[in-house]
């Protein structure tokens, strides 16, 4: 048990350990497979970021994809406990946020609408799921 746990790191979530790990896992395993084609496939990406008049495409493509990837990489590890864990979500929450508005809403990309707002809830949830009660500010009147 204490393995699985280990494993796991179920500690990095005060809230609903067990479900937001397993939560924490799969969605950092997906950002890492969905990342890593922007690098493997970078000049169907560029296409498709220019197509949804994003400035500097090349670099905006290897710039998401580092962050899907290496943000994955963290959230899979639970790299620096329930803080890193929070900030690596946060950052992919804006990255996916990017995808929805840019790539979905105003890019007409049907496919931005399906799995990125997914991804975003996802990590809203595992961005929650690392704060604990004991680490709320409470604000002081």
């Amino acid at each position: 048990m204490n393995t699985v746990r280990a494993v796991l790191r179920t500690g990095a979530h005060p809230r609903m350990p067990w479900l937001a790990a397993v939560l924490r896992i799969v969605v950092g395993m997906l950002f890492v497979v969905y990342g890593l084609p922007k690098f493997t496939e970078h000049d169907g990406w560029v296409s498709s970021f220019g197509g949804w008049s994003l400035p500097e495409s090349s670099l905006l493509v290897y710039a998401t994809g580092a962050a899907e990837v290496l943000g994955g990489i963290a959230l899979i590890a639970a790299a620096g406990g329930a803080a890193g864990t929070r900030i690596a979500a946060g950052v992919l929450a804006l990255v996916m946020a990017g995808a929805v508005l840019f790539g979905g809403i105003l890019g007409g990309n049907s496919g931005a609408l399906t799995l990125a707002p997914a991804l975003l809830l996802g990590c809203l949830a595992i961005a929650w799921s690392t704060t604990g009660p004991g680490q709320r500010r409470r604000s002081s009147s």
